[in-house]
């Protein structure tokens, strides 16, 4: 056999490599001899054990550092003023406060561009399992700042509470969705990829009801808020090492073709998996042929086109203007004439709408009528519909200086159609593009294919983060007309461009993405 078949894989065993040798052999007549349905799967205790691990110690997270500082967010400002005259002795206005906190909050999206970046790199060097294992790391360094801020009268210790939790929860947004795709079977594949949206949304419904006044959002309970972040860490601690790796890294990574096989039997309950191990195989092979993939090498001639594609979903996801909506809307609810806690009420009533609305998602992503593509574009224009409809209504109801409206009816339909805002959200825009980009590239480029594209979204996120005010000081009731705008490109990008991949190999994907091109 010549050095060029020869088949060597980065820590693989002779023996391994042999094996490999054979698989490539065989995978030249693979297409035409294995039978879908055979690839297709069901959802064995196993895979619901691995799922529930990961999203819970990882997703969790996510969401509920998102969720967590909207409720005390006007007390810990306070108290930023107390602890800055007792470290400085000088007086701290509460405007100065308030910009305080903006950045402490704000922050969490540095800390998440820098994990994202890093969450390929890390799922190739540890595995995808082992890489989430050694996140919780920063999970408690995090909640050691965060809780012990107050105790210690140091209100610095809440940003760099802030910024460490940020780049935890960046390399968890990479790391979850990768290893749900790779450990699901391909008929699962989108309903599993989802869960990790559906874990943040609960989080953050978490997060707004544990911050109620009534619970720990007060004075005295604030910080457990924070110190919470240990529980969701310790459950992936002991959880986790009894899930299997990823089947995909084990084998293309590591050459580790024993337990690759061993580890998806145990995922897919049957002590058959030989087709499904076979076409892994043949994208390792494939692997093989190709140099190892780096971050700049996305952006070279064959990998560019999936690339951008994979950032465009992302930009998508963040510029249509789901993080303004979860802003505006205690602002929208107060004009509609919600007086006292309802504003918080309602808030959390449109989270749970949210958490809802993703739980149908799960059921849709894989059903045989819908598709990835086709539900991304549903919720875009139903999200494009709404924020015209959300801009007529506020127009309609005219409030005063004093934020009464002039209109109340039109005031009550602009929280009718923030409501349908994020239904559409959830719908596909949600959820879909944190496993897209794992459907569309080989087991090569995958990690640092997440990485750039979790780290376009956190860009993205905290962009609309730090311009949003400023925007909607400027325009006003017009603000959402910015998001018409962008959300009309993406639905023309992802109308002419974005391929189907529901329950497709990354080969045909591929061969689909060259034909949109063209």
């Amino acid at each position: 056999m010549s050095s060029e078949e020869k088949v060597r894989l980065e820590g693989g065993q002779p023996e391994q490599q042999d094996k490999l040798l054979d698989a490539k052999k065989a995978a030249k007549n693979l297409n035409s001899s294995i039978d879908g349905k055979n690839l297709e799967g069901r959802l064995t205790t196993a895979l619901l054990f691995a799922v529930i691990a990961v999203t819970i110690g990882g997703s969790f997270q996510f969401g509920y550092h998102i969720g967590n500082v909207n409720a005390p967010g006007g007390l810990i400002t306070t108290w930023y003023q107390e602890s800055y005259y007792n470290l400085h002795g000088k007086n701290l206005t509460y405007e100065d406060a308030e910009l305080q906190w903006s950045i402490s909050v704000g922050i969490f999206a540095v800390g998440g561009m820098a994990g994202g970046l890093l969450s390929g790199w890390l799922a190739d060097k540890m595995g995808r399992k082992g890489a989430l294992l050694f996140n919780n790391l920063f999970a408690f360094i995090a909640a050691a700042f965060l809780s012990l801020a107050k105790r210690s009268d140091v209100f610095y210790f809440i940003t760099v509470g802030r910024l460490v939790i940020g780049f935890c929860c960046g390399l968890s947004s990479g790391l979850v969705p990768m290893y749900l795709t790779e450990v699901s079977p391909i008929n699962l594949r989108g309903t599993l990829g989802s869960v990790h949206q559906l874990m943040v949304t609960i989080s953050i419904l978490f997060a707004q009801i544990l911050g109620l006044r009534q619970l720990l959002g007060n004075d005295d309970w604030w910080p457990v808020i924070f110190a919470f972040t240990i529980v969701p860490a310790i459950f992936q601690l002991v959880t986790l090492p009894l899930c299997p790796e990823s089947p995909k890294y084990n084998l293309i990574v590591k050459a580790n073709i024993d337990q690759a096989e061993r580890d998806l039997k145990k995922l897919r309950g049957k002590p058959d998996v030989s087709q499904e191990l076979d076409i892994i195989k043949d994208e390792a092979a494939a692997a093989q042929n190709q140099p190892k993939t780096g971050i700049l090498d996305m952006f070279g001639p064959t990998l560019r086109w999936p690339m951008t594609i994979a950032i465009m979903m992302m930009l998508s996801q963040q510029f249509s203007g789901i993080n303004a909506a979860m802003f505006y809307s205690t602002t929208i609810f107060k004009r509609a004439g919600l007086t006292g806690d309802w504003p918080i009420y309602a808030t959390i009533a449109m989270g749970a709408i949210n958490v809802a609305q993703t739980v149908v998602s799960l059921w849709l992503v894989d059903h045989p009528k819908f598709g990835r593509r086709s539900l991304h574009l549903t919720g875009l224009i139903g999200m494009l519909i709404s924020s015209l409809l959300i801009v007529i209504s506020m127009i309609l109801a005219n409030p005063d200086k004093d934020g009464v409206p002039e209109r109340q009816w039109a005031s009550y339909l602009s929280i009718l159609f923030v409501l349908t805002f994020v239904i559409s959200f959830a719908t596909g825009p949600g959820s879909i593009p944190w496993f897209f980009v794992s459907e569309i590239f080989p087991s090569s480029a995958r990690g640092s294919a997440n990485s750039i594209a979790v780290m376009a979204n956190w860009t993205a996120n905290f962009i609309v983060g730090v311009s949003f005010l400023p925007i909607n000081n400027l325009l006003g009731q017009y603000t959402f007309l910015v998001f018409v705008s962008l959300l009309a490109f993406f639905i023309f990008f992802t109308y002419k461009f974005v391929p189907e991949t529901k329950g497709k190999t990354v080969d045909e994907i591929n061969r689909e993405l060259s034909r949109n091109r063209t």
